[in-house]
């Protein structure tokens, strides 16, 4: 006959070892939770960039080749191809909306312009996007031709 001894082994997990995992899981899920949504953000923020970076350089152009240069903006579907449009002048819109008041209406879509001058200065003017209740805003200033930004949002 066997003697029990004192040193069985035992099956299972102890508290530290199920409150070591269980703080694991909580840091995981605190660093992944937030980017969740963050895609449609990303998209809207690499718009505004694009809005941006196509003011700067139609501002710049003009200022350097001593002609005016006009920056378009259209209104575009998300699924829609930006290769409609290939100049460098065009922005196209992958799913935002724009606003403005110095509307130019095409056949079927609304196209909004700013021109720049040689001397610095452009048509000026004041851009509203908005995509999935995010909002951003681009003015251009009509005497220096400066191109400020804010992004905001409508959601708290």
């Amino acid at each position: 006959m066997l003697k029990p001894s004192r040193f069985t082994s035992q099956y299972g997990f102890t508290l530290f070892e199920i409150l070591l995992v269980m703080a694991i899981i909580a840091l995981a899920a605190a660093i992944v939770i937030p980017h969740l949504n963050s895609g449609k953000s990303t998209l809207f923020q690499a718009q505004l960039r694009e809005a941006i970076a196509a003011l700067n350089y139609a501002r710049r152009s003009a200022i350097i080749e001593g002609t005016s240069k006009v920056v378009k903006f259209y209104e575009g579907k998300e699924t829609e191809d930006i290769d409609k449009t290939p100049s460098v002048n065009n922005w196209v819109s992958r799913g935002a909306t724009l606003q403005w008041g110095g509307e130019i209406t095409t056949k079927d879509k609304s196209v909004y312009e700013i021109v720049f001058y040689p001397e610095g200065g452009s048509s000026g003017g004041e851009i509203i996007l908005e995509y999935e209740g995010m909002k951003a805003k681009i003015t251009v200033n009509p005497l220096t031709g400066k191109i400020e930004s804010d992004f905001f949002s409508d959601k708290p």
